[in-house]
């Protein structure tokens, strides 16, 4: 008895501290979507003439769209070894536009599924303020309430 007792003293913490600890690895965010498709030039139509308007900058993180793997991705030659050639997705709040996979934010999404994303948010209000300013553009804006990885990826 004594030592399941001494087995529950030392278990019981380690597990309390792994879930805190995968608790921390994971934020609430919102993102914002001003526009959706399956084709990536139409949305890239669509971002440049909404960066104009917004006057928000585009961040790629350095991708583009690869026809052959019908893909956006980081160039096959990128210093980022184990992403080069792959997708790497936005992730943290920021106040730039971009196109990205919709499945990372929400899961109901189909995997091809592609948005105008012009902000991401940690605050509800600072992306309902988007939010607005994006609705005299784009008709079917809205905002995505996801919870994300925030930990490394390699």
């Amino acid at each position: 008895m004594k030592k399941l007792i001494l087995i529950l003293v030392f278990l019981i913490p380690t597990l309390l501290l792994s879930q805190n600890d995968l608790n921390e690895n994971y934020m609430n965010i919102y993102v914002v979507v001003a526009d959706t498709s399956q084709v990536y030039q139409d949305l890239k139509i669509k971002m440049i003439d909404l960066r104009e308007k917004l006057n928000i900058e585009i961040d790629t993180m350095g991708r583009g769209y690869d026809l052959k793997k019908d893909l956006i991705c980081l160039p096959e030659n990128d210093q980022d070894e184990m992403y080069a050639g792959d997708y790497f997705p936005r992730r943290f709040p920021s106040k730039t536009i971009s196109i990205e996979y919709l499945s990372l934010y929400n899961r109901e999404s189909g995997e091809k599924s592609i948005g105008i994303i012009v902000g991401i948010f940690d605050n509800k209000n600072k992306a309902e303020n988007s939010l607005k300013k994006l609705k005299d553009f784009t008709n079917g804006a809205y905002i995505i309430k996801a919870n994300i990885y925030r930990g490394c990826l390699h």
